[in-house]
């Protein structure tokens, strides 16, 4: 029940979003792009099955499982991501859909693991970007200020996940809630049972049996960056370096505030303009990349939710806890 209600919430907002950007709009990014718009999809496909031999590596230490069975999971949980507000529904999808052919404790840390390299490696990108486009742009000293600060409180932020995933992400939890006094006691002590299997997964990030899962979100994460500067040239946007770096880079923290609401209708159009107006572009071009992302977003989503469709009508549960 709970994946019919979420692929119909999902297809009713994919139909709203695709009516609010507009069909002739989305007409003029597929036929004006034409086979540069085609290789960006072909690349995010294959991110996507990256993603996908990620999550399947993570939960294959601990059950046996087939890689598609991990891939409708990993694009249905991306479609429901982009389709809902703060990109997290999804999550819930990957896990349950999962959890019918594998442990629950196998499901929800692969996919925690999962989570935990991709944004590591993602603020690991704006980390090191950011200082470069910094150094080929002349920037007034407030920005520059600003940006410094920022990456100081990324990387302390990545220390603290990794921190966390050592001691026990789930665990660590529950006992900031039990400390906030959102549960009690006995209740905390109940869910750590439940979860050491989880934790104990979780622990294993960064050591050998999870270095193949890491490896293929670097390579999915090289994809995305790969179709990003394909973008710039479907959008005939002059590829300087200043301006590919920050798009690899700052473009990740537009992308990460944009999916405060689905597509980021609003948010990433403005921050998009301000961002190619400060780089020498135009605000108009940024506007113009925006609207090709969108489409690439669009054509992922109605792929995911097909894909969440077929697994929801054919697929028979086959765990066993």
């Amino acid at each position: 029940m709970f994946h019919a209600t979420t692929l119909a919430i999902g297809g009713l907002a994919l139909a709203f979003l695709l009516d609010k950007l507009g069909w002739e709009g989305l007409r003029r990014v597929f036929v004006g792009t034409g086979w540069w718009f085609a290789l960006v999809a072909a690349i995010d496909l294959g991110s996507l099955l990256c993603d996908a031999g990620a999550s399947h590596s993570f939960v294959r230490p601990h059950a046996e499982v087939s890689y598609w069975r991990v891939f409708a999971a990993q694009a249905s949980g991306l479609a429901i991501n982009r389709l809902t507000p703060a990109n997290s529904m999804g999550e819930a999808v990957k896990v349950t859909m999962l959890a019918e052919h594998v442990p629950t404790h196998a499901a929800v840390s692969a996919i925690v693991m999962f989570n935990l390299a991709t944004i590591t490696i993602a603020i690991a990108a704006v980390v090191l970007g950011v200082p470069l486009t910094l150094i080929t742009l002349d920037l007034s000293p407030g920005v520059q200020i600003a940006v410094a600060i920022a990456g100081v409180v990324m990387v302390a932020f990545v220390i603290l996940l990794l921190v966390i995933a050592r001691r026990g992400a789930v665990g660590s939890l529950i006992t900031a809630l039990q400390r906030l006094r959102l549960i009690s006691e006995m209740r905390a002590e109940r869910w750590r049972t439940k979860i050491v299997d989880i934790d104990a997964h979780v622990k294993q990030f960064g050591r050998p049996g999870s270095r193949r899962g890491i490896g293929f979100v670097m390579l999915s994460r090289t994809l995305n960056w790969i179709g990003t500067v394909i973008t710039m040239i479907a959008a005939d946007i002059p590829l300087d370096p200043p301006l590919v770096l920050a798009m690899l880079s700052v473009g990740i923290l537009i992308t990460w505030m944009s999916n405060v609401i689905p597509l980021g209708l609003g948010i990433a159009d403005g921050t998009n303009y301000a961002l190619y107006g400060v780089l020498g572009s135009s605000g108009p071009v940024g506007l113009v990349y925006t609207m090709i992302n969108r489409a690439r977003t669009c054509l992922l989503a109605m792929m995911g939710l097909t894909v969440m469709l077929i697994e929801n009508l054919t697929a028979r549960p086959s765990r066993a806890d």
